[in-house]
């Protein structure tokens, strides 16, 4: 009785069959061609579509500096850092001289050492204006007395001649007149003293702050902070406001360059990833500035119009991750 069929083998089946592998491999390659495709096309979408379906962003590490400049002519004699420095607050930065300065401060020095000897020369008059002032006054005093016994002895019926009271009265009217030059004078000399008084104190004030602000020839740092990478150099003449250096004060934030008509919302608060290579730190968008700019020369695509972006501040959990001036890229730790 028959309980099995046996399994016959086929005639053109080999153990080595050479065409049965190839199929397999063809069918591998397909798979493989497949998905090199795919993943072609995801690149190029997610390079030219990709910043308007997620956050993709690039931008500078900065912080806020503070110019170093000469309100004046200086030349630099000695330059006491240099680009990247640490420095203190009050530390030396340079030195300059300026004669433009130093001009000054012997004009002014000059012109309060006028005013102290008109100064001086107005007490001794007002000092013999009031000695005369007070003859002047005695003198007034005497001839209004003589006039008056002068005026009694005519009322009296005494003899007194007109000569001798048109004298009397002519020699009051000297002293009254007397009287009033002096007055007038002395006020005068008060007035002037006065106005002495006010002008060398503005002459002393602005020698004060112009010493104050030459310091010296000293430049010294008004915070802490870091150098930055352009500065003056021994011998360099500086016009009024040309700067010595930047000094870079406060914490190190991203200044970031978001695009503009994308799918996602972008809001301060929102938390991002910063990344230069294979260092990164988390952040926080901080601030977004109503505007939009060009994008820096280095963030410019080639062969694309100029671009421009909506600049935001991005506050880094690392500060010490990235040198200053560094070239980021952010990108947001969720797609919505």
């Amino acid at each position: 009785m028959i309980t099995q069929l046996r399994d016959h083998e086929r005639a053109d089946k080999f153990l080595n069959d050479v065409r049965a592998n190839q199929k397999a491999r063809r069918n591998y390659g397909r798979y493989i061609y497949i998905a090199a495709v795919l993943a072609t096309f995801a690149y190029l979408g997610n390079v030219l579509f990709g910043n308007l379906l997620w956050l993709r962003a690039e931008g500078l590490i900065l912080s806020d500096h503070v110019i170093i400049a000469s309100p004046y002519a200086v030349q630099v004699t000695k330059m006491t850092v240099q680009p990247g420095q640490l420095v203190k607050q009050g530390e030396v930065l340079a030195e300059v001289s300026s004669p433009q300065i130093m001009e000054a401060m012997a004009t002014l020095t000059s012109k309060a050492a006028e005013t102290t000897a008109r100064q001086a020369e107005l007490a001794i008059k007002l000092e013999v204006a009031n000695a005369v002032m007070k003859t002047a006054e005695e003198r007034l005093k005497e001839t209004e007395q003589q006039l008056r016994k002068v005026n009694t002895s005519r009322a009296g019926l005494g003899f007194v001649s007109d000569a001798f009271a048109a004298n009397v009265q002519k020699d009051r009217y000297a002293a009254m007149q007397e009287k009033v030059s002096r007055e007038a004078e002395r006020r005068g000399t008060i007035q002037q003293l006065a106005q002495l008084d006010l002008s060398l104190g503005e002459a002393r004030a602005a020698l004060e702050q112009l010493r104050r602000s030459y310091n010296d020839g000293i430049i010294t740092a008004p915070a802490d902070g870091t150098i930055g990478p352009k500065t003056a150099v021994q011998g360099d003449v500086l016009r009024p406001g040309d700067n010595l250096m930047q000094l870079y004060v406060g914490h190190k934030y991203a200044l970031v360059y978001l695009e503009t008509g994308t799918l996602y919302e972008v809001k301060v608060g929102d938390p991002v990833r910063v990344a230069d290579g294979f260092k990164q730190t988390d952040g926080m968008i901080s601030e977004i500035q109503p505007i939009t700019v060009p994008l820096p020369a280095e963030f410019q695509r080639a062969f694309r119009p100029p671009s421009r972006g909506q600049v935001a501040k991005i506050r880094l959990d690392a500060e010490a991750t990235f040198p200053l001036a560094s070239k980021v890229t952010v990108a947001g730790r969720s797609w919505w």
